[in-house]
């Protein structure tokens, strides 16, 4: 009896170990807007600052972070927490925990994703549309994560933003093989979330803090292997006592 409690046991902790497996994916990370940003974008409502914007991250200079967040604000100096999800490990399993993932999916963090990539690489050209410019990018990404879009648009943007959602076309199978090759890219979501909190951002090259969450996601696999191995030890000694 003594026996099959533990193995019950083993396997609970080994059932929690796999659902703790989306928790782990992630890092939080310190972030900070540094006030300066490569261009800006207008429409009716304003002008905004587009592009890459300057920051810190953990307190160390940053390559930058793209903003694909247009309904908060953030100011100059602004620090806040988030947790950064490597995209080449989104899924659909765990897009849920991002800011839009529930609205718009694995296909549409894609779509961003590709974007954000041409951002980072000053990359111009998308589809046959040519001439595209870093505000551009911002705005045709804003119109992805934006419930209804974003007025103001032009035609370059407007062409991008139908272009990358063509090119997946709502296939999550598609989505999912494209950033799992983006292991270089980083998605910040800030916590908390919502309304009047920090905006979500991207951002490249991010190092992953030592003890973070593979460090933790290695001890409790160590830990369930030995839970399982010391199990079958006593199983094997019981049945030899048996005998």
């Amino acid at each position: 009896m003594k026996t099959k409690v533990i193995g019950v046991g083993a396997v609970v902790a080994l059932s929690i170990l796999c659902f703790s497996l989306p928790a782990l994916a992630q890092d939080e990370v310190s972030v900070q807007f540094t006030g300066g940003y490569t261009t800006t974008w207008g429409n009716s409502s304003g002008d905004w600052g587009a592009g890459i914007y300057s920051s810190t991250i953990n307190g160390q200079s940053s390559p930058g972070i793209v903003c694909d967040d247009f309904n908060d604000e953030i100011t100059s100096g602004e620090k806040w927490n988030a947790y950064a999800y490597q995209a080449s490990t989104l899924t659909s399993n765990n897009i849920g925990e991002t800011l839009f993932g529930t609205k718009i999916g694995i296909t549409g963090y894609a779509e961003v994703a590709t974007l954000v990539s041409m951002m980072f690489n000053s990359g111009t050209s998308y589809g046959g549309i040519t001439g595209i410019t870093q505000a551009e990018l911002s705005s045709a990404i804003w119109d992805i994560t934006t419930t209804g879009g974003i007025s103001g648009l032009d035609a370059n943007a407007q062409a991008l933003v139908a272009a990358v959602e063509a090119a997946f076309n709502g296939n999550g199978s598609k989505a999912q093989t494209y950033l799992a090759t983006l292991t270089n890219f980083w998605v910040l979501t800030p916590t908390p979330q919502g309304l009047g909190e920090a905006q979500e951002m991207w951002t490249k090259g991010l190092a992953v803090p030592e003890g973070g969450s593979p460090l933790m996601y290695l001890l409790l696999a160590g830990a369930s292997c030995f839970a399982a191995m010391l199990v079958n030890f006593k199983t094997r000694i019981g049945r030899d006592a048996t005998v």
